[in-house]
């Protein structure tokens, strides 16, 4: 058994320049491999319930980067290492366009307009005044500063604040116990200890024979290209809401989360399309390991690899116990830095050239910010930024109605076809698995049969007598034969 990294206490150390986290290096790593890309900006895109009052909003702005200062950091190298530099609060730059905004390709070139980390800020604003469909506002953040996690803190602080700068006061938010850059040099500390380099070489060990780089179905092998620079696409569907519901209630007779029957789904799904019964499929863990940073804007999340093993034969319950399982002891793992596992697989004469994961699954399930009971704007939508971070992900988000899911795929590799035929088949697979969870998984079925179409072992045509034909043909057979 490995040892346990010891946990040191995490406290306010009001450092102007410190390093990256671990999560923070690797953006850094691709940012600097493939400048001027926008596989990490995170474009959020908000409608207005009302005229946009300028003035309030920058003041807002301004706030809300004062109170969390990785909103204000830039980076670059010292001592041939990466390092953060913490600024003091400058206001937000904000572009106002009259008008309506039109279109999401409109939007493109400020949502995909890269972030020179090294001499700006990762945050910009744009907003569309005085259109006949009201107001719009685009965020746009670069993910070294920002995950799912702090959409909340930082949608409820710029709320609070923008309250504030509108009844006439200057906006003032609550100071906080301690700041990302704190973190990020804790993380290090943590890190750095001997039993963390323990724990990655037994997780290698584990998974270091276990197919990553997967094909789903005929594609093109992949270029070489640095991740910042491979093109992707998104397609879009939805999981009914009785769908949903459905599978959460599986999920509560399992004693199970929600997670683990829409994983297990998807995980029989590539085993369908690649014919493994062992691979690893990536997700994201939150790995936020101390409460002093559950209100922090910042980068925490982790790609975690799992392990998926399953046998055609068992029941889509039986497979749901095995990821309970597996998702369990994945938690122990979020903290192994993942950059670090793939550079230690990779430098393995054991393991086949390739990702070490190439296939992802998300489930978004973080707190929507609370804003009141008259909200200024609605929720965010995060757009596409023409990128892709691997050769295919599934993205599942709840929302009002069901679960909002998105294909990613790296065009390079895949086509919108192929991206509709897993959608379709998980969707499917899906219903089938929580309407009879104790059918073995080869009897799921993947697609729905066509309108109009019978079903599978049924005739089907104009009725016909086919013993008194195949008599009559023996016998024409019979009387050939004697003459």
């Amino acid at each position: 058994m490995t040892a346990k990294p010891p946990t040191p206490p995490l406290s306010r150390r009001a450092a102007s320049i410190a390093p990256l986290s671990y999560a923070q290096e690797r953006l850094w790593f691709i940012d600097a491999a493939a400048p001027g890309s926008a596989v990490y900006n995170v474009p959020l895109l908000t409608r207005w319930n009302e005229p946009v009052d300028i003035d309030a909003l920058t003041r807002a702005l301004a706030a809300v980067v004062a109170r969390h200062e990785v909103l204000r950091t830039t980076y670059g190298l010292r001592d041939g290492r990466p390092v953060q530099y913490v600024g003091e609060p400058v206001p937000v730059p904000l572009e106002v366009i009259p008008g309506a905004l039109r279109d999401d390709e409109e939007l493109a070139p400020h949502a995909r307009a890269p972030f020179d980390l090294t001499t700006a800020p990762p945050l910009r604003c744009v907003v569309w005044q005085g259109g006949a469909d009201g107001d719009a506002m685009l965020l746009v953040v670069h993910h070294i500063a920002v995950d799912g996690w702090s959409l909340t803190a930082l949608y409820e602080d710029l709320a609070e604040a923008y309250e504030q700068a509108l009844s006439g006061a200057v906006p003032r938010l609550a100071e906080l116990a301690v700041q990302y850059a704190d973190f990020a040099a804790w993380d290090r500390e943590v890190g750095g200890h001997p039993a963390m380099a323990e724990r990655l070489d037994a997780r290698l060990a584990e998974i270091l024979s276990v197919p990553g780089d997967l094909a789903l179905g005929p594609c093109p092998p992949r270029r070489a290209l640095p991740e910042g620079e491979r093109l992707g696409r998104r397609y879009a569907f939805r999981l009914p809401s009785q769908l949903v519901a459905e599978a959460q209630g599986l999920a509560t007779r399992l004693r199970a989360t929600d997670f683990v029957v829409l994983f297990a789904a998807f995980q029989a799904v590539v085993q369908r399309w690649t014919g493994h019964e062992e691979f690893l499929l990536g997700t994201v863990a939150a790995n936020r390991p101390h409460p002093a940073v559950e209100q922090l804007v910042g980068f925490f999340v982790n790609t975690v690899p799992l392990r998926c093993r399953l046998d055609a034969r068992w029941s889509f319950e039986r497979l749901c116990h095995e990821v309970r399982g597996e998702s369990f002891r994945a938690l122990s793992h979020q903290r192994l830095p993942f950059d670090q596992l793939t550079a230690r697989a990779a430098a393995s004469r054991s393991r086949p050239q390739g990702p070490l994961v190439g296939v992802g699954f998300v489930l978004q399930n973080m707190p929507a910010p609370r804003l009141g009971d008259r909200p200024r704007w609605t929720a965010p939508r995060l757009l596409p930024t023409g990128t892709a971070k691997q050769d295919l992900t599934l993205v599942l988000e709840y929302d009002g109605d069901g679960i909002l899911a998105t294909v990613e795929y790296d065009v390079d590799r895949y086509t919108e076809e192929r991206a509709r035929a897993v959608s379709g088949h998980f969707q499917v697979l899906l219903a089938a698995a929580v309407a009879d969870p104790r059918a073995p998984l080869y009897r799921l079925p993947l697609t729905r049969p066509a309108e109009g179409r019978p079903r599978p072992g049924v005739l089907f045509g104009e009725e016909r007598d086919l013993v008194g034909e195949y008599r009559e043909r023996l016998a024409t057979a019979e009387q050939g034969d004697r003459a």
